[in-house]
Parts: structure tokens; C-alpha cells; sequence
């Protein structure tokens, strides 16, 4: 069973506190009349006391002229009188009595369900605490994410900048290298610029075959010495000893700059490759970033998420106070109202006493049990009608449990989420130090050739 979205809580919840509401007001409308009708009946025993010391002043004026010696006949008129006065009470009193038991009884069975009722909100209240609860733990553990996701964030923006560090002095180092390389190759050129010079000028000296062997060494001698850039060496006039010199020294140089361009191709090979890593890890990053803003987005969508459930509970338990309040007040007055029909039905017992009087009292006790009878069945409509509103706060309770426990569900997804996304930014840290050890390992491979190369 999917379970049911929130779009339409408010709307329901609206609807039932509005019923419930007008059902309260309607039960303290009745009990306000009830009240109000138990004043009238003591008013009514009021003219019935009247009328009892009427009938009882009757009596007595009969049985004075009981004991009148007028004859016979008029005591037995009166004793008929009085004796069927005193059937037709009785018979009223009966019945009173009868009805009034009936409206007790009905009573009874509106308080019970009152207090069923009761029960009942008692319990929806429980489940309510227990919601809040619930959902108070769920708020502290998306704290706790939002904390760590925030500190991750920060983290992920050092390391980003710590890679843009690491970028940026790769490119300058491979600057630097690059024109360092150039400077080598130019130099080289230029010196075996000289050289091919020197050969030449050292095969025309040996065609003239006319130098000595001091010149030779003279000439040797100034071959091997070192000259600065740019200038030219002059060849001496021993030339075999010099073009034989020239011949022996040319095949050095020629080998040391076949080693630095080797070396020069390896490290622009180990730059290339390093480039394509750093890369690669710049793509990587993108992509492990997004996932961290899609992640981020989803737990503030759960954070609203979670906020509008405790908004919405806390909406319910105020409503369910003020309904408790409500059915409080309700019971208070309905035991008012019926420590006030015992009261009246006392007194109705014990001072009913004329026929006239009892006739009317028991149809006006058959009106009210007829009224109370309409009462109870409108206080049952009454009473089904909260208990639909409480299976729907129940529905909407276990929908809630439901969705929260989804919400959790998501929330350890995410954890999962962020534990990957912490290994994949440690993997890419380590793969950023390895470029960079490699990259200062070609550098400083590049720099002992080119200081072999110059020795």
C-alpha cells in the first residue's frame, strides 16, 4: 500500500475539526437546555407543592365535613372521591417513576458512550506524543547530516582548491621546464654551430701542410679550451694535429645532446601523461560534485519534508487539546445536569401528590423522555460521527508512520551516498599526489641530465 501524500491532510483535518466542533457546540447547546429545563421543572414542582397544599386544604375540608353529622351520604361521597384521587396519584406516580427511570437509563448510556469516546482520544493522543517523538528524532538526525554535509562541503571546496594550487604550479613548472628545454636546445645548436665551423676552417689549415708540431698543440690546445656564446674559436696552423683534435671531440657533444633530447621527449611524454590524469581528476571532481549538490538538494527536500510532518502533528495535538478541554467541560456539565435530574426527580417523588398534578407531571415526563430519547440518538449520531473522525486520524497517523519511516530510508540511502562520495574524493587525492611525485621525479630526473649534460 502506498502510503498517502500530504496535500490533502490539512484540507481533511479542517473538515473533521469543523464536525467535531459543531458536534461539541451542539452537545453544550443541549446540555444548556437540558439545564434550563430542569429549572423550569423545579418551578413546575414549585406550583405542584401548590397545588398539593390546595388538594391537602381540599382533603381536610372534606373530611371536616366527614365528621359533620349531615348523614351518610355525603362521607361516602367524599371517601369515594378521595379514593379514587388516591388511585389516579398512584397511577401517576407510577408511571412518572417509569419514565424517569427510562431517561436515567439513557443517560447512563450517554455517558458511557462519553467515556468510550474519551478513551479513544486518549488514545489517538498517545499515538500522537509518540509521532512527535518520532518525528523530533528524525529532525536531530537530519541536523546531524546537514552538520556533516556542511563540513564535507567545505572540505570538498579545500580540496578543490588544493587542486587548483596544484594545477597552477604544474603549468608553471612545466613553463619554467619548457623554457629551461628550449634555452638547452638553443645552446646545443649553437655549439655545434661552432664545432661544424672549426671542422671547416681546421680541413682548409691542414691542406697548407706547413705547421709544426708546438702549432699543433697550440691549436689543440685552444680547441679544448672553453669559449664563451657566440664567439668564434680560431683555428692554428697545425692542421692535421687540429682537424685530428676537432675529429675526436665532435662525437662527445653530439652524444650528450642525443641523451638530453631523449631525456627532453621522456619528460614532455611524463608531462603529457600527467596532463591527461590531472584531467581526468578535474572530471572526475566535476562529477563527484554534482553528486554532492544532488545529494544536498535532496536533504533539504527532506529537511521541508520533515518540517511540514511536525508542523502538521503539532497542528493535530493542538487540536486534540482543545477537543479534550471541550469533552472535559462537556462531562462536567453533563454530570451537573444529572446530579440536577436526580435532584428533580427526588423532589418530584416526594411532593407529587394530587391527580391533576401527577397527570400533567407524567406527561410532561413522557415529553422529556421523548426529548431525552432524541438526545441520545443525536448524541450516538454524534459520538459515530467522532469515531469516523478518529479512524480518520488514524488513517492519516499510519500514513505518517509510513512516510516516516520512507524518509528515514532515504536518509540512510544518503548516508551511503556521502560514505561513497568520501571515498572517491580520498581515491582522487591520492591519485593528484601520485601526479604530482611523478611530475617533481621528471623534473628532477630532467634537471640531473641537464646538469650531466653541461658538466
Amino acid at each position: 500500500m502506498a502510503p498517502k501524500g500530504f496535500g490533502c491532510c490539512p484540507a481533511q483535518l479542517l473538515l473533521l475539526h469543523d464536525t467535531e466542533g459543531k458536534g461539541q457546540e451542539l452537545l453544550e447547546e443541549r446540555l444548556a437546555e437540558f439545564s434550563s429545563q430542569a429549572a423550569e421543572e423545579e418551578e413546575k414542582i414549585k406550583s405542584l407543592n401548590k397545588l398539593r397544599l390546595k388538594y391537602e386544604a381540599m382533603i381536610a375540608d372534606m373530611e371536616g365535613e366527614h365528621r359533620l353529622p349531615a348523614g351518610g351520604r355525603g362521607p361516602c361521597a367524599a371517601s369515594g372521591k378521595l379514593h379514587v384521587l388516591a388511585e389516579d396519584e398512584g397511577g401517576a406516580r407510577a408511571q412518572m417513576l417509569k419514565s424517569l427511570r427510562e431517561a436515567q437509563a439513557a443517560l447512563a448510556e450517554a455517558q458511557e458512550d462519553l467515556e468510550a469516546e474519551r478513551a479513544a482520544r486518549a488514545k489517538a493522543e498517545k499515538q500522537r506524543r509518540d509521532l512527535g517523538e518520532e518525528l523530533e528524532a528524525l529532525r536531530g538526525e537530519l541536523e546531524d547530516t546537514l552538520d556533516s554535509t556542511n563540513a564535507q562541503q567545505e572540505l570538498r571546496s579545500k580540496r578543490e582548491q588544493e587542486v587548483t594550487e596544484l594545477k597552477k604550479a604544474l603549468e608553471e613548472e612545466t613553463r619554467v621546464h619548457e623554457v629551461a628545454v628550449q634555452e638547452l636546445r638553443q645552446r646545443h645548436g649553437q655549439a655545434l654551430g661552432e664545432l661544424a665551423e672549426q671542422l671547416e676552417q681546421a680541413r682548409r689549415v691542414g691542406r697548407g701542410r706547413g705547421a709544426g708540431e708546438g702549432t699543433r698543440q697550440a691549436s689543440t690546445a685552444r680547441f679544448l679550451q672553453p669559449r664563451p656564446r657566440g664567439e668564434r674559436r680560431v683555428g692554428g696552423e697545425g692542421g692535421e694535429g687540429s682537424l685530428a683534435g676537432g675529429l675526436i671531440l665532435l662525437p662527445s657533444p653530439q652524444a650528450e645532446l642525443e641523451n638530453v633530447s631523449g631525456a627532453l621527449s621522456e619528460a614532455e611524454s611524463k608531462a603529457i601523461r600527467l596532463s591527461k590524469e590531472l584531467s581526468s581528476t578535474e572530471a572526475q571532481l566535476h562529477d563527484a560534485q554534482e553528486v554532492l549538490q544532488e545529494e544536498t538538494r535532496a536533504k533539504l527536500a527532506l529537511g521541508s519534508r520533515v518540517r511540514a510532518l511536525e508542523a502538521e502533528a503539532a497542528g493535530l495535538r493542538e487540536q486534540l487539546e482543545e477537543e479534550a478541554a471541550a469533552r472535559e467541560r462537556a462531562g462536567r456539565e453533563l454530570q451537573t445536569a444529572q446530579a440536577q435530574l436526580s435532584e428533580w426527580r427526588r423532589r418530584q417523588e416526594e411532593e407529587a401528590g394530587a391527580l391533576e398534578a401527577g397527570e400533567e407531571a407524567r406527561r410532561r415526563a413522557a415529553r422529556e423522555a421523548e426529548a431525552l430519547t432524541q438526545r441520545l440518538a443525536e448524541k450516538t449520531e454524534t459520538a459515530d460521527r467522532l469515531e469516523r473522525g478518529r479512524r480518520r486520524l488514524q488513517q492519516e497517523l499510519d500514513d505518517a508512520t509510513m512516510d516516516l519511516e520512507q524518509q528515514r530510508q532515504l536518509v540512510s540511502t544518503l548516508e551511503k551516498k556521502q560514505r561513497k562520495f568520501d571515498q572517491l574524493l580520498a581515491e582522487e587525492k591520492a591519485a593528484a599526489l601520485r601526479a604530482v611525485e611523478e611530475r617533481e621525479r621528471a623534473e628532477a630526473e630532467g634537471r640531473e641530465r641537464e646538469a650531466r649534460a653541461l658538466a
